[in-house]
This record gives structure tokens, C-alpha cells and sequence, in this order.
């Protein structure tokens, strides 16, 4: 997955949709996305419990140089955290890739 133009694309890595960490981290993302232009913010879970999930993981370890932790947040194809971070650092992580 690519960011598209200036946006930002956030990726959680997790071990099954659904999961309290996943669930946390789709919750901060929503409650942060209104501070953002509309388009600006995307994200997506990295499911580790299904195929595509799995061969996406192995893409990001091969983009990023190393496995990321699960759970993590990649943004725009880099780990930002290895958990999930609060809804300060990761409103912050999303801003810093917006400016460059």
C-alpha cells in the first residue's frame, strides 16, 4: 500500500482484526482524522492472521529492512512504533509525515 500525493498512509500491524490493540489504534486513528485534511489520512490492518496479511507483512519487513513488531504502526511503509502508541504521539508520528 502507497500513500497517495501528500497523504499519509498508517498501517497496523496486528495478529487478527478485532484484536483490544488493533481496536485501540482504528479508535485514535478515527478520532484524529478530523484534525487532518480530508484524503490526508488513510489506514489499514495488516491482519497476521490471514494470507494477505501475511504476505503484506513480509512485503514491509523486506521495505523496511527488518520484521516490525507485532503490534506496530508503519507509516508510509516505515515503523513509526513497535506498539501502539497514545493518541498524542501517534497525532504527532501522522503530522510529522504530512510536512515532509
Amino acid at each position: 500500500m502507497e500513500s497517495k500525493g501528500r497523504g499519509v498512509c498508517v498501517e497496523i500491524v496486528a495478529k487478527k482484526k478485532g484484536c483490544v490493540l488493533c481496536d485501540l489504534a482504528i479508535g485514535i486513528l478515527e478520532e484524529i482524522a478530523p484534525d487532518f485534511g480530508e484524503g490526508m489520512l488513510s489506514w489499514d490492518v495488516v491482519d497476521m492472521g490471514d494470507r494477505d496479511g501475511l504476505l503484506r507483512y513480509d512485503e514491509l519487513a523486506r521495505i523496511c529492512r527488518r520484521k516490525p513488531a507485532v503490534p506496530s504502526i508503519i507509516i508510509n511503509e516505515k515503523i513509526a512504533f513497535d506498539h501502539i502508541p497514545d493518541y498524542e504521539a501517534l497525532s504527532e508520528a501522522v503530522r510529522q509525515a504530512l510536512s515532509g
